[in-house]
Parts: C-alpha cells; sequence; structure tokens
C-alpha cells in the first residue's frame, strides 16, 4: 500500500500512514510497541491496491475521509489532539479555490489551529491574497508544511499534481473523484466533533457500519430564529405548521424570570443507590435534544423556547451562547470546552461541543411584553429575526368567522376594528401597535356559546360550566383592553359614564344576551363592530 521501493527502514515509519486512514491500526492504542492489525477497510484497500483498481481505491479512499478521525486518537498520529480534520480541511478548501498549495494548506492548519480562525475567514484570506502578490506564511505556521498524508493521497490518485504558481505546486482534486465524489466532498467535516461517533471496543478496533457505503449525510441548515409580533399572531402556530409538528423531534420549554442554566444544559445531583450517595449530572432539554441530534444525523431537530425574553436569556445560555455562531452549513463554529456536556453527548468528556447543523433553535417574543429582559445586541445578531404578522386574512375561516357567543359579531370583525382602533386613535399609548389583538389572542372556544347556562332543568353544576365557557371572551380579551390596551385611554372605547369599572364591564356582557353585550362599548364602536369597512372618518 505504501509501495515496494522504500528503504527497509522506513516501512515501520511509513505504515503509520496507513494507520492514519484507518486500514491499520495498534492493537493496544495505548503502547507504540504492540503489533498492529489490517481492518476490515485496510482489508479492502489492499486488495484493491493489488489487483490494480483504481475505483474500489477511491472508494476506500473516500469512506476514510467520512468515518476515520484525523484530529484526535488517530492511530498514525497518536500525539494528536486537535478538532480539526486536516484531509478534509485540505480537499474542502481545494473544492473552494481550485487548487492547494503546501504553504496554503500549512496557512489553513495554522490559523484553524493556533489562531482560532475560521474556515470561510481563512479561505477569503487565500482568495485575496492570491490576487495581492501571495500569501505571508508565519514562522509558526511552518510546522504544517510537512503534509506526507497530503502527498500520499496523490500517490494514490485521489489528489493530482498540477502546474507551479509562484514556485509551489499546485494540488488539486483528482478529475475523477471530483464527477464521482463531489457531493461527498462538500459534506466533509472540518471537524471531528461533527463527525458521527462510532463504538470502539477493548483493542480499541474500529466499527464502521456493516456497509460503509451506506453512510448517512447529516442534514444541514440548522439556525437560530427569533420569532416576535404582538400576542397570539401566531407564532406557536407557524412553527407546528412551517417547521416542525412531530413531537418526537422536539424539545419545547419556556424562559421565565427564574429559570436558569442548570435548568437549561443541566445539573449535577445527588443520586442514592444501595445506600451510597453519589452525584451525577443530569441533562437538561438542551443537552438532551443536542445527544439526539448527534446520534442521529439524517433527522432535523427542534429547540423551541417560548417567552424568550421573559427569563435572562444571556445568563441562562452562558458559554452555550458562543455555539450560537453557525458556518455556512449549520454546524457551530466554534466549540466550547463542558465535559458535563461531552460525556452525555460523546461519552466522553475531553471533546469540544457544537451544536451540529441538524439541529435548529427557536425562540418566540411577543412585543410588547413589559417588565421582562431585554435581548442585547450581541445576542439578538446572532438569530435569524422574523416577525409573524398579525394578518386574519391567513387565518382559518371557520375560526375567523366564527361569531362571539350569540351575537351577529364574528371575531374578525371585532378583532379588526379595535386593532383599527389602536392604530390610529390611541396615540397616546407608547408602541400602540403592540398592543394590538392578535389573530389568535382567544382559542375557538373562546366564542363558542353555551345555551345550557340559560336552561334551569338542567343540573346546577352543568349550568355552572356552561356559564364559566361564556365567560371567557370578556374575561380575557375585555379584561385585556381595560387593563392594557387602553389603560390610559378607557373612555375612547369604553361606556364609561355607566361602567366605571372592569367589574361592571364584565359583568354587564356576560348578563347580556346578543348584541347587547356589546352596549359596554360606545355606540360608534360597537358600529365599526359591524361595519364592513371601516374608514377614518368613522374613527
Amino acid at each position: 500500500m505504501i509501495g515496494d521501493t522504500q528503504y527497509s527502514s522506513s516501512y515501520t515509519k511509513k505504515a503509520q500512514i496507513t494507520s492514519y486512514f484507518g486500514f491499520t491500526i495498534w492493537k493496544d492504542f495505548n503502547n507504540r510497541q504492540s503489533h498492529r492489525k489490517i481492518t476490515e477497510s485496510g482489508k479492502g484497500f489492499y486488495l484493491a491496491v493489488q489487483s490494480n483498481n483504481q475505483d474500489a481505491i477511491l472508494e476506500e479512499l473516500m469512506c476514510s475521509f467520512e468515518t476515520v478521525k484525523f484530529g484526535r486518537e488517530n492511530c498514525g498520529v497518536s500525539e494528536s489532539d486537535s478538532d480539526v480534520e486536516p484531509p478534509s480541511v485540505f480537499i474542502r478548501a481545494a473544492l473552494e479555490l481550485d487548487y492547494l498549495t503546501y504553504k496554503e494548506f500549512a496557512y489553513i492548519l495554522w490559523s484553524l489551529e493556533d489562531k482560532g480562525g475560521n474556515f470561510t475567514d481563512t479561505i477569503a484570506e487565500i482568495s485575496q491574497a492570491r490576487q495581492s502578490g501571495g500569501l505571508n506564511i508565519p514562522e509558526a505556521a511552518q510546522k504544517y508544511t510537512d503534509a506526507k498524508p497530503i502527498m500520499i493521497l496523490v500517490r494514490w490518485g485521489f489528489l493530482a499534481e498540477g502546474d507551479t504558481v509562484g514556485g509551489a505546486r499546485k494540488i488539486m482534486i483528482a478529475p475523477i473523484v471530483l464527477d464521482r465524489y463531489r457531493k461527498r466532498l462538500s459534506n466533509l467535516k472540518i471537524y471531528n466533533i461533527d463527525m458521527d461517533m462510532y463504538v470502539v471496543d477493548d483493542i480499541t478496533e474500529l466499527r464502521v457500519s456493516e456497509s460503509r457505503l451506506e453512510y448517512t449525510e447529516r442534514v444541514t441548515g440548522g439556525s437560530n430564529i427569533l420569532l416576535y409580533g404582538v400576542p397570539g399572531a401566531g407564532k406557536s402556530y407557524t412553527i407546528e405548521h412551517e417547521y416542525c409538528d412531530d413531537e418526537n423531534r422536539i424539545e419545547r420549554l419556556v424562559f421565565h424570570p427564574d429559570y436558569t442554566y442548570s435548568d437549561f444544559v443541566g445539573q449535577i445531583l445527588p443520586n442514592v443507590s444501595e445506600g451510597i450517595v453519589s452525584y451525577e449530572f443530569t441533562e437538561g432539554p438542551f443537552t438532551r435534544l443536542l445527544k439526539n441530534s448527534y446520534e442521529n444525523p439524517g433527522v432535523e431537530y427542534f429547540l423551541i423556547i417560548e417567552e424568550i425574553n421573559r427569563g435572562n436569556a444571556p445568563a441562562i445560555f452562558g458559554e452555550v451562547f458562543q455555539l450560537l455562531d453557525r458556518d455556512e452549513n449549520g454546524t457551530s463554529e466554534y466549540g466550547i470546552s463542558n465535559s458535563d456536556i461531552a460525556r452525555v453527548v460523546y461519552g466522553v468528556n475531553n471533546l469540544k461541543v457544537r451544536i451540529p447543523s441538524n439541529m435548529s433553535i427557536i425562540g418566540t417574543m411577543n412585543t410588547s411584553d413589559q417588565n421582562v429582559f431585554t435581548l442585547d445586541t450581541a445576542f439578538q445578531r446572532r438569530w435569524n429575526m422574523r416577525m409573524i404578522e398579525n394578518d386574519m386574512s391567513k387565518v382559518d375561516l371557520e375560526f375567523s368567522n366564527h361569531k362571539i357567543l350569540d351575537t351577529e359579531v364574528s371575531w374578525k370583525q371585532f378583532n379588526e376594528a379595535i386593532n383599527t382602533i389602536i392604530l390610529r386613535k390611541n396615540v397616546r399609548v407608547t408602541s400602540s401597535e403592540d398592543k394590538r389583538l392578535g389573530a389568535y389572542f382567544v382559542r375557538k372556544s373562546d366564542l363558542q356559546y353555551n345555551a345550557d347556562e340559560k336552561n334551569y332543568e338542567l343540573p346546577e353544576k352543568e349550568r355552572l360550566r356552561a356559564e364559566r365557557n361564556n365567560s371567557l371572551f370578556a374575561d380575557k380579551v375585555l379584561k385585556y383592553l381595560w387593563d392594557d390596551a387602553f389603560k390610559f385611554t378607557r373612555e375612547d372605547i369604553f361606556e364609561t359614564s355607566r361602567y366605571i369599572s372592569l367589574e361592571d364591564i364584565v359583568k354587564k356582557f356576560k348578563t347580556s344576551d346578543g348584541n347587547e353585550r356589546f352596549a359596554v362599548f360606545k355606540e360608534e364602536i360597537f358600529n365599526l363592530f359591524i361595519s364592513e369597512k371601516i374608514n377614518d372618518e368613522e374613527i
């Protein structure tokens, strides 16, 4: 596999190359004097080389890139402890830039590993340097210029040498490889933290799937989305109908003033077993969903955070806040060190944690909320903000046209009239648009009239149940209008000369029948409820 033209003293050292690609492994990973053994993939690669089957050689190498960790716990470079996957970095960079030189490769590794840079910015630096006279390689990057794995990939035909530029040889992906594997190459993980975990047994033999060709690609496109709008605009409805309605792929939680980092990520709790007390990390919803996402790369998962601004979001996220920066595929650009999360998700505690590309976070926020925590700019910039319009025309007709109890006024008529008044008349209220009634401010059950309330032949318990049902609209909507939306301008819509308190308003509405219920409003306001079109002159 490494060729038959080597000096005899070179074979032991060169055998590290086959270990690097997972074709051979140490029988005892911790003992470098132990025997090496050939893996199943190594057997396949050996047979392909012996029979000069180039197609099989390329396939075995492609599978190696997709399954072997090169940066950490690799038999070929046992001392390496890095999140970065050098071969994948080279291939992804060559895809972006058409070719790569060894010096450019060294610069990329230095930028990612030593400087803490990100892949996208580093590629942009190289592209710009090519146009402006060349790349200056720092002294610290020189240690990465000896790229033997890349050289052997040229020898094996996976990569190819081109002409020279500035005295440096161009290395590119072989055309046959590019034609055959372009999509799989573009999905290679730059960081081993993003790779699927494979079980290692007692003798550290890597167990890949029964068929290495049955590689499951991780879903990409994970993002952080913040839905905002007036209460009842349909934020939760949007999540269910546009993002995910499968509870098996969702963790749903609500932020509040007492919600903490420990609730969100997890905490160490005492555990009593056979009279012995031990302390174990119990994962929170974030860690639990993170684990599911990593173990099921072909499934898209969603962390739903309702009322995200009702808790101290930056404090709740803690260092997880750093993971919200994502790359073009949706994976966290930067990893964090958290041994508790790593142990739950990966089974080991020394891997850096990242949000995978198949996990999205969706937060909801009411724009009218007062006395809540403010989301600072640094936090908000890591989210894709999406306003949910308060539009009755997009609501199910059966719901929007449903009459309010036993009146002739539909929910749509009432909602649009009140919201128009709020926008055009209630000028003394700061941010009056945030006080509007959301299209889903009420449920259909809040609008339904139960005639059993007046059926005195029924048992009192049933009549009281009907009465409670018929009170839902008044207790929810009228209270909101009185205490919040029109708190300082009640006389603009309510008949305050006759009904001077919320109690009077609600009692009158509940004890009346039909349209008489709306007598609590000024006459011109009621006329707006039953008007087909509202004009400015009417307000």
